[in-house]
């Protein structure tokens, strides 16, 4: 966890309780320092524990503190600049967590050891949404019911009630996964049906093929998540790639969800990361091959049946 987060935690705890307790919590918790730098790596549970050991203290609940900790987090990141980017997320409270997880894919040219949580959005109405929020981390329920409350407060004039529909942990995969109801006014909703979408999508004039050229490195699989084609730069380390498993090839490293079908599908508004299963080494002259051999490639990738793949 970068120090930043922690940074605005023991300052909301030192304005909140005093010096002295500030103190007292750091002894608890054995933090020798007086601060933390915000570009620093540390423990992945020492906010959780400076919010037990605070509570141990004060008297007031865990969940309470780690609300707190959100609600400071969303004031705190405004003398480093990073409010302007909350800014332009988009106009109204929906954009915003519609683009959770692009704003942390951001985040990450700045603190790239960045492990951050995934979110999507689903159900929505003209009175809220179901956000789903999935985590390596344990024990930040509360803490990102602060900093949503707090965002719609500061930046969209908007009061979100939050409500948590389900909240499970994955001792498999060690993944924290929750289910949230936000109700706020969603005034920006506009449900459009599939058969309008699917009419706009129908009248674009784009060729499979010229799609493919433009991506070399696209991956076109089908609902059986069999791989049909993939673009000249990806076919220079993957040779073999077509008609082999996307799952036996690849593992999804984000967005903290299941590799199926189905998951991609409820998961379009999300950036995708693979990360091949196999360590890949070759030769950059053979993806500067790949790529020159594009137009053979095109001429035999049109002859395929692209009728019911994801790309």
């Amino acid at each position: 966890m970068y120090g930043l987060l922690l940074q605005s935690a023991a300052d909301h705890l030192k304005t909140k309780y005093g010096e002295d307790t500030w103190e007292k919590i750091r002894k608890e918790v054995n933090i020798s320092l007086n601060g933390f730098a915000t570009h620093t790596i540390y423990s992945e549970t020492l906010m959780v524990d400076m919010a037990n050991a605070a509570s141990k203290i004060t008297g007031d609940t865990v969940d309470t503190i780690m609300d707190s900790f959100g609600v400071e987090f969303v004031n705190f990141v405004g003398q480093f600049g990073y409010d302007r980017i909350l800014k332009v997320l988009g106009r109204h409270m929906r954009d915003f967590l519609n683009g959770l997880d692009n704003l942390h894919e951001y985040l990450r040219f700045s603190y790239p050891k960045l492990k951050p949580p995934s979110f999507f959005v689903e159900d929505e109405t003209k009175n809220g949404l179901t956000l789903t929020y999935r985590s390596r981390r344990r024990g930040f329920l509360h803490y990102v019911k602060g900093q949503i409350r707090q965002v719609g407060r500061v930046f969209y004039h908007t009061r979100v009630d939050i409500f948590v529909v389900a909240n499970d942990y994955n001792n498999q995969t060690h993944t924290t996964h929750v289910k949230f109801r936000l109700l706020f006014d969603n005034k920006a909703f506009r449900e459009v049906s599939n058969h309008v979408v699917d009419n706009i999508v129908d009248s674009i004039p784009l060729r499979p093929e010229l799609l493919f050229e433009l991506f070399p490195f696209h991956i076109v699989f089908s609902r059986k998540m069999e791989i049909r084609s993939v673009g000249p730069g990806l076919r220079a380390v993957l040779p073999a790639a077509v008609g082999r498993s996307l799952i036996e090839l690849f593992n999804l490293e984000r967005p903290l969800t299941n590799f199926t079908w189905e998951d991609i599908l409820h998961h379009t508004n999300n950036v995708f990361q693979l990360v091949a299963r196999a360590p890949i080494c070759r030769a950059a002259s053979d993806v500067i091959e790949g790529a020159e051999e594009a137009s053979d490639w095109r001429s035999q990738e049109t002859g395929n049946d692209v009728s019911s793949v994801k790309y």
